[in-house]
């Protein structure tokens, strides 16, 4: 009998290990998971200038892009986001509405239509001449 009882409580130490370990795994996975959800990845896309507004632009994306980047989107560069053009710097007024560009930004998208883009990078004019 004794020995019995003990086997019984071993059972019960094994089970409450495994249900503790189980939830313990679950709660680091959980937290893992929601501190990696903030985290956004830099995104290059591009697309035509359709209307410009000092340093705030309005670009619509190419065909070529994924899905997501063929719409319409605003943003506003800022003194941190590069301007460039064959690898020089380019003043923002050199940028003008017909021109293709591809701009890199933070990944971060205000989702209103049309999209704000909050983290421009860098836009890189694509024309050949200027």
């Amino acid at each position: 009998m004794k020995k019995k009882a003990v086997l019984v409580c071993v059972g019960i130490l094994m089970m409450l290990a495994i249900v503790g370990s189980y939830f313990l795994g679950y709660k680091t996975a959980y937290d893992r998971l929601e501190a990696g959800a903030g985290e956004a990845l830099p995104q290059t896309f591009y697309a035509t200038i359709t209307e410009r507004e000092g340093d705030h632009f309005a670009v619509e994306g190419l065909s070529v892009n994924d899905i997501n980047f063929r719409g319409e989107f605003t943003f506003t560069i800022t003194p941190d986001t590069s301007l460039i053009w064959r690898g020089e710097t380019l003043p923002a007024e050199e940028l003008q509405v017909g021109d293709r560009v591809a701009v890199t930004f933070d990944g971060t998208v205000q989702e209103v239509y049309p999209a704000v883009l909050t983290g421009v990078l860098q836009v890189q004019l694509l024309e050949d001449e200027r």
